[in-house]
């Protein structure tokens, strides 16, 4: 099965004039994705494994990439805000098409040009989105000490509890 917002490593099955179309082991005609021409290794026959990375194009398709994202399923990082509208946040993830941050997933006002800590996931239309709420996507560590300098991003803030931050963009940590 092809994995949305993964690098995967999958067979060429055809080639046409636009580029190739890859496939898993079971190569089911209908999950087979395309990598367009301009992102097909010179050389490239059918029968080749190639790596990459699955997403959805501008109309909803699945696309492959050869290019290394920012972000993947599971990881937490930083990202620019590329431009704001009416639908959220659009974020350069380094593809060609912009990763939507919706202001649902919001926990403050964005602006563009400012980054932002968030997560990759898929919403409930089976497209790759991002989060601000990452709390859930953050991991523990006894990899720290008491009184141990570390950097983060304040991730919530409770008054009666206290502050929530993403220590390193990678671990969970409370203040």
């Amino acid at each position: 099965m092809i994995r949305l917002g993964e690098r995967q490593t999958l067979k060429v099955v055809k080639k046409v004039e636009f580029g190739v179309y890859l496939a898993d082991e079971a190569d089911r005609e209908e999950e087979r994705v395309l990598l367009p021409a301009k992102q097909v290794p010179a050389g490239t026959e059918c029968g080749d494994m190639l790596e990459v990375f699955v997403y959805r194009d501008s109309r909803d398709r699945m696309i492959s990439t050869v290019k290394e994202p920012l972000l993947k399923m599971g990881e937490v990082g930083r990202l620019r805000v590329a431009q704001v509208n009416k639908y959220g946040a659009f974020l350069d993830w380094g593809l060609e098409k912009n990763l939507l941050l919706p202001y649902r997933e919001q926990t403050t006002h964005v602006n563009t040009g400012d980054e932002y800590l968030v997560a990759l996931y898929i919403d409930r239309s089976n497209r790759l989105a991002a989060t601000m709420k990452v709390s859930r996507y953050l991991q523990t560590t006894d990899k720290y000490v008491k009184d141990s300098a570390v950097s983060g991003t304040v991730i919530g803030i409770k008054p009666e509890h206290g502050i929530y931050v993403g220590i390193d963009d990678k671990y969970y940590g409370f203040i």
